[in-house]
């Protein structure tokens, strides 16, 4: 059985040291790239700093997805992390579109020479990002945090726009004309991209998303495996944050009695129940 709690407690402390380690390179790539004159390596720092306001909306969404269901939320809250997915999506569209315009409107002043320090910080945060990607993806996949995995995927994005970040510094120390906007213009891009991308998956979610084909694979064997069960007639899922609620339709022999039918029943819902991620399972019951 899945503690489904303490998952949500695991996302939940991942992405506060994201938040932490978002501030911490927030703070740095601006500063060192308003000092060593760097656009590409403040349009990073932007970057991070939408990232910083996605980790906090995600640890919102996730202590949120933590409340049980009440009288006004039968299903419970877990699709707060939707929510979050969108936040952070909104917040990296208008931070790319923000970072676009200032690296636009650098291209037509004198090109920009930046320092060694910047291309220091650069790769050092390309590393740093990559170990964070690999921490979140390995704690979304096993929590099956959807908000922590957009975040993780967000962390991957910082470690292929610090790349560019630093091939630009590189080339506007090569004397390459305007390469350093030219990279910030590229991070802007990249920043907009997985917005968008992050936005469709979180209104997937809120437009209840069936579960993926081996899910079903899955629960279609357990059903199938109860004594009684003739066939089945219907299956339909919908995820609900790290959870799955199932909709089922199953032929019995129509000789049963309704007590008998009723126990079949509720032998296949104990079935699919024992399976990960299941919240809930509704069986209807139809005559062969």
């Amino acid at each position: 059985m899945i503690d489904v709690d303490g998952e949500l407690r695991t996302s939940t402390r991942s992405a506060a040291w994201g938040a932490v380690g978002n501030f911490i390179l927030m703070a740095l790539k601006i500063t060192v790239g308003i000092v060593g004159n760097s656009r590409a390596l403040i349009a990073d720092g932007i970057h991070s700093g939408a990232d910083l306001g996605s980790s906090i909306a995600v640890i919102i969404g996730l202590r949120v997805a933590r409340i049980p269901p009440d009288e006004g939320h039968n299903y419970g809250h877990a699709k707060a992390e939707a929510v979050a997915q969108k936040v952070v999506a909104l917040l990296l569209i208008l931070a790319g579109f923000e970072v676009a315009n200032g690296s636009i409107a650098a291209l037509s002043r004198p090109s920009q020479h930046p320092t060694a320090v910047t291309l220091v910080v650069a790769a050092g945060v390309m590393v740093i990002k990559w170990v964070m990607y690999v921490r979140q993806k390995k704690t979304a996949a096993r929590t099956g945090s959807h908000s922590l995995m957009a975040s993780a995927l967000d962390n991957r994005m910082d470690v292929i726009s610090s790349a560019i970040t630093t091939a630009a510094i590189l080339g506007a120390q090569w004397g390459i004309a305007h390469c350093d906007a030219y990279g910030a213009l590229a991070v802007a891009a990249l920043i907009v991209w997985l917005g968008i991308e992050i936005f469709s998956q979180a209104a997937n979610d809120l437009m209840d998303r069936a579960a993926d084909p081996e899910t079903v694979q899955a629960i279609r064997v357990q059903c199938l495996q109860v004594a009684g069960v003739k066939k089945i007639a219907e299956i339909r899922t919908r995820v609900s944050g790290t959870q799955v609620l199932v909709d089922l339709k199953i032929v019995v022999n129509r000789q049963l009695s309704i007590l008998e039918a009723h126990q079949i029943s509720h032998r296949v819902k104990e079935a699919i129940m024992s399976l990960p991620r299941i919240q809930d399972v509704m069986v209807h019951v139809n005559p062969d």
